[in-house]
Parts: structure tokens; sequence; C-alpha cells
């Protein structure tokens, strides 16, 4: 009970702040689930068996026959057959007095039950009259082939139907339910999260939750198959330093705090040093981050660790791994070809990424040697849109209203025409102040493949490259997306290309401006060996041993070669990161594993629900978790983050201020 009450009171309690305002007294426990749970009405019926004493005559209490089939099995082979079926009970279909059709439904399919007055007993007609959509029911009846001509090509059980001798209704459902999950127009997210237990008896997500199950015991067999062991580490942690928000946990011990993890990366390091040389878990991991539609404050990683082994190693075990779920959740076979790789400089300056979509051309040129005197010490980045001339006037405005560039000196845009095609660099701003002119117009032309009826852009930036992306690859995945719709470009919808990112800085500098660097991912990253030297002299060229997976241009995963030496640990803390004692103490449990003898090891760790969302085609990762919080964190299930009773802060030591 008492972690029950920490985890809940997790919900509540951010690292920021309380939420504040002042605890009104709350109403019992009782009346609030009489409340927040019942969100639609019950039948009349069912009040008067309420407020009249126990009557429960609706549904069957006692034994029920076991079922022998799923409703998705049953086949013409299968005629004659006395058989079982239990499920959910769809609208029934009179097509007469004497005949009545009552589709059954289960995860695996819908069969048709049909009620013939000459062969069904009397009663079964008002009990299927009787019985509201989505009623559990069990069904006893007779296999029977249906007539010449009325098969039903579009079920799997189409050829057949069962005639009913028998129905116990289980459990009636209300009557005014929300929503029906087979009915065409379904109603807004916000509904469907409520009664996510509706929603999840859809189809499409019923195949999604049991394909990530599928896909998970994959992962498990493919790790474990190769040496790992599976180790799970604590949900209650310590408030450290690592960037995003955390959660924290009030204990009752005044001023002592947990903090839900963020991944488990420093337990994974500690289990190097103890001595398990490949370690891999399905973690749950926690941030206090602002919500997107691959985002949510608790997500699952396949998270895994590995000691005495170079990059090449842990990228062949997560290529095996890869190879292993596509083949069983898609089909399809992969091999290692499909995995190139790319440092994080040629990604940002041909793609304007750090994860960059390799599924379409259109990449990006630097071509301020041609122009290096109005370059100066800057960039100019050159993107050509083949075929983009075809894109109105207004297009192009509202792409300059919606990136802030109506104004910009360092940005402009021509589309090719033939009168233009040789003198297009005067057209473009900041370019034609430039005395190079008309030497290397043609020569631009004839390197970037210019033709009639494309659109080029040139944007001039910093020669220094950090973050993860560029003004120029912002636009190239927006005019992607704009060249979609209009039908001008084409992307296989079947497609996976899949690209290794490496060799990304270690630091970048923070641009909130309270020190020089941040860490580019974290601060357990290894600088490559020849880099070393520069930890103390310039950290800006440091390379960090990282390397991202990414998946048509989404990021599925991240890893890095750890640090294992607690000198390299300890200087980058105080000197490069410039953390507070107090906040690089935080880590000293790690420092002192990494001391005992701990073996140089790196690791890598997958976004599950990400992974999930790519192999079900899905755009939100909510339609591959059973139960996803909504924007700003909500469940609407059982309608949390809640309020607490003031006993309850009390007992924590906490108390909520006015705003």
């Amino acid at each position: 009970m008492a972690a029950s009450r920490l985890l809940k009171a997790a919900l509540l309690v951010g690292r920021t702040s309380l939420r504040q305002h002042t605890v009104a007294t709350r109403v019992p426990l009782v009346a609030v689930r009489a409340t927040c749970c019942r969100g639609f009405q019950t039948s009349a019926i069912q009040r008067e068996q309420h407020l009249q004493g126990y009557k429960d005559s609706d549904r069957h209490h006692g034994k029920y026959p076991a079922r022998t089939h799923y409703c998705g099995q049953l086949r013409a082979s299968d005629n004659g057959q006395h058989v079982v079926l239990s499920g959910w009970a769809q609208s029934p279909r009179a097509m007469s007095q004497d005949l009545i059709f009552l589709p059954i439904r289960d995860s695996t399919g819908v069969t048709q039950l049909v009620y013939r007055s000459e062969n069904c007993p009397a009663h079964l007609k008002a009990q299927i009259q009787n019985l509201s959509a989505e009623s559990v029911i069990c069904v006893e009846g007779i296999v029977h082939r249906r007539p010449e001509g009325m098969a039903n090509q579009k079920q799997t059980t189409g050829e057949i139907e069962v005639e009913i001798t028998n129905i116990y209704c289980l459990n009636p459902s209300s009557p005014s339910l929300p929503f029906l999950p087979t009915q065409p127009q379904l109603p807004n997210e916000e509904i469907r999260l409520r009664y996510r237990y509706l929603d999840l008896r859809r189809d499409e997500l019923q195949k999604n939750i049991r394909l990530r199950s599928v896909t998970a015991n994959t992962v498990r067999q493919y790790l474990i198959g190769h040496g790992f062991t599976e180790i799970e580490t604590p949900t209650l942690f310590k408030s450290t330093p690592e960037g995003a928000r955390e959660f924290i946990v009030p204990t009752r011990k005044r001023g002592a705090f947990y903090a839900l993890p963020q991944s488990p990366q420093q337990h994974k390091q500690m289990l190097m040093a103890a001595g398990f040389d490949r370690y891999f878990q399905i973690a749950r991991c926690f941030r206090d981050e602002d919500l997107r539609a691959d985002r949510q404050p608790e997500f699952t990683q396949i998270d895994l660790e590995m000691s005495f082994i170079t990059v090449d190693d842990i990228q062949r075990i997560i290529e095996g791994m890869i190879t292993a779920i596509w083949d069983k959740a898609l089909g399809m076979k992969l091999n290692s070809s499909m995995f190139p790789h790319m440092t994080y400089h040629d990604a940002m300056s041909k793609y304007g990424s750090d994860k960059p979509d390799v599924r379409f051309d259109m990449q990006i040129n630097q071509i301020e040697s041609y122009v290096s005197d109005v370059a100066g010490q800057d960039s100019i980045d050159c993107m050509v849109v083949k075929k983009g001339s075809s894109l109105t006037g207004g297009d192009l405005k509202n792409t300059q209203k919606a990136f802030d560039l109506v104004d910009s000196k360092e940005f402009a845009f021509a589309k090719i025409n033939e009168n233009n095609i040789h003198q297009w660099l005067r057209k473009c701003g900041f370019l034609r102040h430039s005395q190079h002119i008309d030497s290397v117009q043609s020569k631009l032309n004839s390197k970037l493949n210019i033709e009639q009826g494309d659109l080029v852009l040139v944007n001039k930036r910093p020669n220094y490259l950090y973050g993860g992306n560029t003004l120029m690859g912002r636009l190239r995945l927006h005019f992607a997306n704009t060249m979609q719709e209009k039908g001008l470009l084409q992307l296989d919808p079947n497609a996976f290309k899949f690209l290794w990112v490496e060799s990304f800085p270690l630091f970048t500098p923070d641009e909130q401006g309270i020190r020089t660097w941040q860490s580019t991912h974290h601060p357990f990253t290894a600088p490559f060996d020849e880099d070393i030297p520069l930890l103390a002299t310039d950290p800006a060229k440091v390379r960090g041993q990282h390397y991202d997976l990414v998946l048509n241009g989404m990021e599925i995963g991240g890893g890095s070669i750890r640090i294992h030496s607690p000198v390299m640990q300890s200087f980058i803390f105080d000197k490069v990161l410039q953390l507070e004692k107090y906040e690089y103490q935080r880590f000293d449990h790690l420092i002192d594993a990494l001391g005992g003898g701990c073996p140089p090891h790196g690791g890598i760790a997958l976004g599950f629900d990400r992974l999930m969302a790519i192999l079900c085609n899905v755009a939100s990762i909510r339609d591959v978790i059973a139960f996803p919080k909504a924007a700003g964190g909500k469940d609407f299930v059982v309608n949390s983050p809640s309020e607490v009773t003031a006993a309850q802060l009390k007992e924590y030591g906490l108390r909520l201020t006015e705003e």
C-alpha cells in the first residue's frame, strides 16, 4: 500500500514545483468512485435492482459450457459440429418473425449466429431481442454451411453460420454505451481514452497490442539466445541532473524524496561493474516532458549494455535483433547492407538533421566556396527542390511566414524557368552582391543539376554545426511533405530506410546560458580516444562515441560507449560541464563503481513504443500502448493525476501554497 501511495503521489508532484492551490475538503472515496467511474447511464432495471437489494436476474450465474472454438476459427469443414462460442454480442438483425441473425465477436473474428423458429427453442427469440450490443454471451449451437450464394467473402468465417441451441447471457452491457467499438464513425480521442476498455476492443488496437506482445517476446528470445541476462532495475531511484525533468516521489521521512528513473542508465553501468557482461531489460522509464504524438510521461525502452565490446559489436547485435523483429512481425527479410553509416557532420550538412529521412534525395549542398566574397566565415546552404516551381506563390509565402523568413536577409529562393536559369543567382537576395556570379553560375547549374521547373533555396548560416537540425533541414522536410500532398513526390509506404548516425559532438553550447557546455546526449558518453587531450583545451572539437539508429527520419534508438574511468568522469562533471559540487556528488555511487574495477562497456536503448508505432503503421504511439496518457499527462480512464487529502499531504510533510 505504501508503494502504491508513493507512485500515486509521484503523478502529483513534479521536479520544478508542487501544483499551487488550496486543498479543499474531500468527498468520501465511495462517492468519488460513484461520480467519476459511472460515465454512462445504467439501465432502469439495473438501477432498480441496486435500490431494492441484490437482484441480478439479467446475468447467468453458475456454470456454463466451456468454449470449444474462438469466433474466428470455424470453417466449412466444421459443418455439423456442436460448438460453444464465447464473446461479445453485436446488434441482432431481425429478417422476419422467424429469422434473426446475431453476430458474436472475440479477438479472433466474428461468427454469424442464427435463430430459425422451426429449429430453435422458442424462448431464444426473446433472449436475443433483449440483448444489448457488447453484452458478453456464451452460445451453444450447430455449425451449418450457409446456403448457396450467401457466403460472406469478407469474413474468414463467411462460409458458415451457427444455429443457436442455447444462450447464456454472462453480463449484459449498458444500453447507453458512449460508443460501439465496431461503429464506423468513432468519437474524438478524449472520449475513446476515457472509455479505453471499449476502444481496445477495436480490431486495429487488438492487433497492435498483440503484435507488441509478439515483438517483446521476439526481443527476449533473441537477446537471451545471444548471452544476455534480463535484470530488473529499481523504479524508485534518486534525483540526478541528467537533462529532462523528473517525477519526484515524496516519502514519509520529511525532506527525503525518491525520483522515478528517466532510464536505467546508471544501474546498468553498475551491473557491468558487477560482472554481468550482457544485460538487457524491457524497461519502464519516466520523464516529466511536454507530450507529443511520439512522447509519453511513462514509456518503454529496450535497454541493453555489454562489457568488453566495440561500437561494431553493439551495432551488429542491434541489427540482428531488428532483423528478427521485422521477420517475425512483418515477414520481411533484412540484411546488414540495409544499415548504412553516416557521421553527424555529414547528416547535418547534407540533410540538415541528425536523424535524416533518406527515403528521398533533396540533399543540401554547401556553395560558400563559389561565392566566398559574401560568405565570409559562414556556410551557405543550397537545396534544389525538383519540380518545385509547381508550388504556388501562396505556398511559398506561407512557408516564409511559418519559418519567420519574410524579412530575412540571409535566406532567398528562386523558381527556375527558361528566362532565369542562367542568372538565378542574381534573384537570390544577398548572393547578388557577389562579384563571382557570372563565372560560377554555369558551374553551379552543372554541380546541382538545376533544371527548368526546379525551386532553388539558399540560406547563410554559421559554419559551426550543433543541435538537432538546421533551417534548411526543417525546410527540406516541409517541402517534402508539401510535394507529397500535391502528388509531386512519391514515397514508398513500405520502405524502411535504416541509418546509423555516429560521431556526434560530445558537448554542445548550453543554450540556456547557465554554463558553457552541456552534454549532447548524457554525461556518461566516452570521447574518441584521439580526442581525449581536447577535453581540457577545446571541448567543442571532442567527438563522442555515440550512435543513433534512425528509421525513416525518426530516431528509434541511441547508445554509446561509456566512460569507465572515474578520473575522466569526474573531470567532465567538474571541469567541462561545470556542475556544482552538490550536483556531481549525486553521482558518487557511479564514480565509486567505476573505480571498483569496472570493465570498458557500452550499450544502447531503443524506444519500444516508437518502434511499435512504425511496425503497426500508426501516427501516434498512443495507438500501441494499452493505457496511454493524453495531453498534459492526463489519464482519462482513472481520472489521474488527482488530488490527495490534506491528511495525506501532512503524512508526507507537504503543503500546497496559494497561487
